[in-house]
């Protein structure tokens, strides 16, 4: 067929008008029907519509469009080619276009020739064809010319309302399918927990916060209540997590995650529900310094000042310490000493730190040291290295000498033991394993260097050994060496050799000292970390008794080396409260610690409890005066000096008898309190009830009454008279008598014709006002408020005829803390006459007592300072009150808020 040229074009045209038309006649009901659903969107009419509907209004139009698309698809026929061909062919009667495909009858001679005027006439023909329009089509297809006016009114609505288009057309196509199901009924609590240590308080994340900045490392926890557990998922700059959430018994799902980076945070569950911009602030390193270099104390301590600071608080500090010449089998090896912060979570902090070091196995070898510390992220600073050597305890006796050699040859051995073959030999029955004794054939030499010299030192111990406890002890160090098998295990001779060596060199005391110190540790790190009341009272207990056996053992070895005349141990001072310590200012101490401790004022009973054992550190027993009479620094009445009661002035010598005869009449007063509880509780005999004040037994002249609580009855009858007596001397100005008055005596005998000679009551009656006329109004307050003892004492008295224990009880406690508080007052004038006489500079350490204080043993309150016990009371009760709250509390929000404030406490 030949081509004639626009034949192929205006065949293509028309095919396409054929093909849009039967598109249109197959799919216009579809298209009309997504441009109805668009016009309607973009004019806004689905916003205004309820969630609900919106959803069912999208999913309407989805499964409508969907339905007249496959309607469509399924009417669709394509218009073929022979179909354009016969609409422009139909133009013609000639139809051109067809007849191009004819083959000529006679394609030679004159059929040839007439053959091509057929193809030029076609030819014109074709080119005379117009496009057809197919208007009628249209007509019939398209009557309302829709697909002009649908597209117009799209077209004019998006530029009338452009600016809302887009979010417009999202919610038409993508609208919150869950609202079907109820998530938008999603209830999603979220909150942001930071670190502990960074001292910030949690973040509620409200639904309207946005770019929240919080600490790495914090918590995000999120809890939903819906009808299924949703998604959590966290899209950082690195990757993206999602986890769902967790089930829990309350019916809730839960879900935590840590901050690490910048995070954009998003609950899903049919769609987004809840989305948060998390912005995490980077942890700096903390730093370290030394501000001074340490050095060494003369009780070869080890003392330097340092300061630390973080961004958040420094939660830990050590020294590190390493050796200028290291093993060349450890060349890395370092120590870390902890160093005691002096508050918790601090940002600066700084002060002058004094450690024992003296029993670190590098102790007397040049180290280089480093500040180390740590934040709550675990991230360390380190400062400049200095270098300096560690102190050496120094030992004087051979055999603590000895111990310590062998216990740093031990410590300072890098090496660990050899590999021990397996003996396959000893696995058969009756075989012995010989192999599994020579342990110590695979030590390092340091470790077999040190079983030999235990081997030496224990060579005929009868002969070398006067304290078979040495003996036993170095011995068991080298049965602990023989049977160990690694180096940790031989590690473990260290504090029973150091044992040795303090036991040797100091005796029985060093033994109390280290029980003490445990125990202040234990206390420390108990009250560091908030540990329950139970454990912090029972730590309490434990350091009391651990301080109570300190005292004494150094009150032995005092003894031991020849001091004469050891102080009471109770009420031995003025104004002892017992206890075991003999003195009321050291009790109000350990009382004070304990309410500090128990209100959960942790840092000041930290302070407290350094302050009680370097006091108690300190504490040293000196022999007293000359005469003969042994004394101890600090005993009212006693001279540092060494001077006798004839050097002392009158003044003093009658307020020291008072005093005594005072503290000897509290003593009798606790004794008695003691008796009538165990009257009370029914776990006394009537012949315990029967002894009388001076400690004769029935029977004796000076009896106070019978058995039982008569007996009890007639003693604090007794004590009663014993305080008036005393009283009437006050006021009489006759303190001698006050001072000679013996407890117990009904007599009242005088110690002056006892003892007249030395003047211990050798001073007039005149002297005697005039010491208590020496300071305003003791003299009537001293008369007033033994006036109130005798009366409870009396009191008491009849209470105990009647059989009232409880009323009776509570009297004599009465009489006992008022006894107690006036021979505090009669100490601290007596303390002042005796600094006035001495000068009053108290700068002479001889002036001062054990525990530190100015002789006569008051406490001045320099040294450590004590909480008011109002203050401390009114904590406790702020405390009770809060655990009674808690406990009648039934709201489950108002008991978790007080159990947090008492966690706080």
């Amino acid at each position: 067929m030949k081509t004639v040229p626009g034949a192929d074009r205006k065949i293509g045209q028309t095919h396409g008008r054929l093909t849009r038309i039967t598109m249109v006649q197959a799919a216009g009901f579809c298209a009309l029907f997504v441009a109805l659903y668009l016009l309607v969107a973009v004019l806004g009419g689905l916003e205004r519509l309820p969630g609900e509907m919106q959803a069912t209004a999208a999913l309407a139009f989805f499964a409508g469009a969907l339905v007249l698309a496959f309607r469509a698809w399924r009417r669709y026929r394509a218009p073929s080619l022979q179909t354009a061909l016969a609409a422009l062919d139909a133009q013609s009667d000639l139809r051109p276009l067809s007849t191009l495909s004819d083959r000529p009858a006679q394609p030679a001679g004159e059929g040839r020739a007439l053959w091509d005027a057929h193809q030029s006439r076609l030819g014109g023909a074709i080119r005379d064809l117009r496009v057809p329009n197919f208007a009628a089509e249209w007509r019939s297809v398209d009557p309302y010319y829709l697909r002009f006016a649908m597209p117009a009114a799209l077209g004019a609505a998006m530029v009338v309302t452009s600016a809302s288009v887009p979010d417009r057309l999202h919610q038409a196509f993508s609208p919150d399918f869950g609202v079907l199901v109820g998530a938008d009924n999603l209830r999603v609590e979220a909150w942001i927990t930071p670190p502990a240590y960074s001292g910030r308080a949690p973040v509620f994340l409200a639904a309207d916060l946005d770019r929240v900045r919080v600490p790495t490392g914090s918590e995000l926890t999120l809890r939903a209540f819906g009808r299924s557990a949703p998604s959590l998922r966290i899209a950082g700059d690195a990757n993206t997590d999602e986890r769902r959430f967790d089930a829990m018994p309350d019916g809730a799902f839960e879900a935590k995650a840590i901050i690490t980076a910048d995070s954009e945070v998003s609950v899903r569950w049919w769609g987004e529900r809840a989305a948060w911009t998390v912005l995490a602030s980077p942890d700096a390193a903390p730093e370290a310094r030394f501000v001074e270099t340490p050095t060494l104390t003369t009780r070869d301590r080890t003392v330097f000042t340092w300061a630390a600071s973080d961004d958040y608080g420094v939660s830990a500090l050590f020294l590190a310490l390493r050796l200028k010449s290291p093993h060349p089998d450890a060349l890395e090896a370092e120590d870390l000493v902890p160093v005691p912060l002096p508050g918790t979570g601090e940002r600066e902090v700084g002060e002058e730190t004094e450690l024992d070091l003296t029993r670190h196995r590098w102790a007397g070898l040049p180290i280089i040291a480093e500040i180390v510390a740590i934040d709550g992220a675990k991230q360390e600073g380190r400062s400049e290295p200095i270098e300096f050597t560690l102190p050496e305890k120094l030992f004087l006796q051979p055999l603590a000498k000895a111990a310590q050699e062998v216990r740093v040859t031990v410590l300072r051995e890098p090496a660990n033991y050899a590999g021990v073959s397996i003996n396959l030999e000893a696995v058969r029955p009756g075989a012995i394993n010989t192999g599994a004794t020579g342990r110590l054939e695979a030590a390092p030499l340091g470790v077999r260097q040190a079983a030999v010299m235990l081997d030496a030192l224990t060579y005929e111990p009868a002969r070398y050994f006067e304290d078979p406890g040495l003996y036993l002890g170095l011995r068991a160090a080298r049965g602990v060496l023989t049977s160990a098998s690694e180096k940790s295990a031989a590690d473990r001779v260290d504090p029973l050799l150091w044992a040795v060596a303090m036991k040797a060199e100091y005796g029985s005391a060093a033994d109390a000292l280290r029980a003490l110190m445990a125990a202040r540790k234990a206390l420390e790190q108990a009250l560091r970390n908030g540990a329950p009341e139970d454990q912090i009272r029972r730590l309490m207990e434990a350091f009391r008794d651990a301080a109570n056996n300190y005292v004494a053992a150094k009150m032995a070895e005092a003894m031991a080396n020849g001091t004469q005349d050891a102080p009471l141990t109770e009420d031995g001072m003025a104004g002892g409260e017992g206890g075991g310590l003999g003195s009321n200012d050291f009790e109000d101490m350990l009382n004070a610690l304990q309410d500090l401790a128990e209100t959960g004022a942790a840092d000041q009973a930290r302070q407290l409890l350094s302050d009680i054992t370097n006091m108690l550190e300190n504490l040293e027993f000196q022999q007293g005066g000359s005469g003969g009479e042994g004394g101890w620094p600090g005993m009212p009445g006693q001279s540092a000096d060494g001077e006798n009661d004839a050097e002392t002035p009158p003044q003093e010598q009658e307020l020291t008898g008072a005093l005594e005869r005072l503290s000897e009449l509290l003593r009798e007063q606790r004794e008695l309190n003691d008796d009538t509880l165990e009257a009370e509780r029914g776990q006394s005999d009537s012949s315990e009830f029967g002894q009388n004040p001076s400690g004769g037994q029935p029977g004796e002249e000076g009896q106070a009454g019978g058995g039982g609580l008569s007996g009890l009855a007639d003693r604090q009858d007794d004590l009663g008279a014993l305080a008036d007596r005393f009283a009437e001397a006050i006021e009489n100005g006759e303190v001698g008598r006050a001072g000679d008055t013996e407890v117990g005596d009904g007599q009242g005998a005088s110690a002056g014709e006892e003892d007249g000679e030395n003047g211990r009551a050798g001073g007039s009656e005149g002297e005697g006002g005039e010491a208590f006329a020496q300071f305003d109004g003791l003299g009537e307050d001293a008369e007033a408020a033994l006036d109130a003892i005798a009366r409870a004492q009396r009191r008491a008295a009849d209470a105990l005829e009647r059989g009232d224990i409880a009323r009776a009880r509570r009297l004599q406690d009465n009489a006992t803390r008022s006894l107690r508080d006036l021979s505090g007052e009669l100490a601290g004038a007596l303390d002042q006459l005796a600094e006035a006489r001495d000068g009053g500079d108290g700068s002479d350490e001889a002036d001062t007592d054990p525990f530190g204080r100015p002789v006569g043993g008051v406490n001045d309150g320099q040294n450590v300072s004590i909480p008011e016990q109002a203050e401390r009371q009114r904590a406790k009760d702020i405390l009770e009150e809060l655990r009674r709250r808690f406990e009648r509390a039934e709201d489950e929000d108002e008991k978790q808020y007080l159990e947090r404030l008492l966690d706080r406490f």
